[in-house]
């Protein structure tokens, strides 16, 4: 498979969680082959349009054979692009390895992999999700949406929560920071590097919208303006099921973010909601379906180490079930959904939705997906 090596180098230059989100934005297919002078097996790594679907490092498979990986800091990686036939062992999302995976590495659970040292210091580990903040990354970034390119200095103001705007960038260079306000003042949520997008795609659905979080400059930044004539003209033409699902999934973002926010001024939260109910989708469970509420509401639930936690409440016109271009880390494989007494559905085209979604702009699609891969962050964050 030499010919059809994609991407190869170091892994001390590109560590696996930035090779993840790498292949991960661009939904390659393919294996990622590590290797490391100071393992006796390579890593192999099986995906799926952007997601692990199984890993093999000698005897181990699946996440067992995946998470060790993540310490392997000293070594050489290869990507090629391949048809992967492989069975699905690997049912969480990039992102939610990624976290979970540089958790393990920083809490000392998977060993860090490398030249030994003889100076008597232990390697410095790295940032913990509980210290710092993730940073999600996004795609090449496609320079014919680009209108125009703002320069920003560190500390900077670009978007201010609570004010409207419809504007939408693209990280050309640097890091921005995303806020909440809270009773306790502005909190941070996350980080977004090169490629990813800030502002709101469901703002072209949507008219004067207002804006859920504050994005800060972090350093040095370059954002490129999105020509948003070009995006409002391919908007329009979003059949009723992908403008329904676009707005939906804004919606999770708005409640997921302000969950977590709660979540990190330990300010107490409540699923009584979900008190004597029974899950009409069951977390783990592997159903293809997808559905649009008409009347009552749904809950979306992560069962956790420490119990459920409450991601979403969905009404009227919001999604719920599997949308195949979608990786939220939401159900089913990920989170329950409950449902109220009244709850009405009606089922969703997804064959009809695949369609329409693989002949959008690669901007658009990059867009959508990099606000999955910003859910799907900030609904591992939350649920820790």
């Amino acid at each position: 498979m030499k010919n059809n090596i994609a991407i190869a180098g170091s892994l001390t230059f590109l560590n696996l969680s930035e090779v993840f989100q790498l292949l991960g934005s661009n939904a390659s297919t393919g294996v990622l082959r590590i290797v490391s002078r100071y393992e006796e097996h390579p890593g192999i790594i099986y995906f799926l349009n952007g997601n692990p679907v199984d890993a093999v490092c000698g005897s181990l498979s699946g996440l067992d054979a995946l998470f060790p990986l993540f310490g392997w800091t000293n070594g050489e990686y290869e990507f090629s692009l391949e048809p992967v036939e492989k069975k699905i062992q690997i049912r969480k999302n990039r992102m939610e390895v990624i976290l979970e995976g540089l958790k393990m590495l920083d809490e000392g659970i998977i060993d860090r992999q490398g030249p030994v040292s003889f100076g008597g210091k232990k390697q410095a580990k790295t940032k913990s999700i509980s210290s710092g903040l993730p940073i999600v990354k996004g795609p090449l970034v496609d320079y014919m949406y680009v209108a125009d390119e703002e320069d920003y200095q560190d500390g900077e103001t670009i978007i201010q929560q609570g004010k409207h705007g419809d504007w939408s960038w693209v990280v050309l260079s640097g890091i921005l920071e995303l806020q909440k306000e809270t009773p306790k003042g502005p909190v941070s949520i996350l980080r977004v590097g090169t490629g990813s997008f800030i502002g709101n795609i469901a703002a072209y659905q949507i008219k004067s919208t207002v804006r859920a979080y504050s994005v800060v400059s972090v350093g040095e930044v370059q954002l490129g303006v999105l020509d948003s004539q070009r995006l409002s003209q391919e908007n329009a033409k979003f059949s009723h099921g992908l403008s329904k699902i676009i707005i939906s999934l804004d919606k999770r973002f708005k409640q997921c973010s302000s969950r977590l926010a709660d979540h990190l001024i330990k300010k107490k939260q409540s699923d009584d909601v979900l008190k004597d109910r029974e899950p009409i989708i069951k977390q783990g469970e592997n159903k293809e379906d997808a559905f649009l509420i008409d009347e009552g509401s749904a809950y979306i639930c992560r069962k956790t180490d420490k119990g459920n936690v409450l991601i979403a409440r969905l009404e009227d016109g919001d999604f719920i079930g599997k949308i195949p271009f979608l990786n939220l880390g939401h159900e089913p494989y990920s989170a329950s959904v409950y449902a109220s007494e009244d709850l009405k559905m009606k089922p969703l085209n997804i064959e009809e939705l695949q369609k329409e979604y693989d002949h959008l702009s690669n901007t658009i699609k990059n867009m959508i997906e990099n606000n999955a891969a910003i859910i799907s962050t900030i609904t591992t964050m939350l649920s820790e």
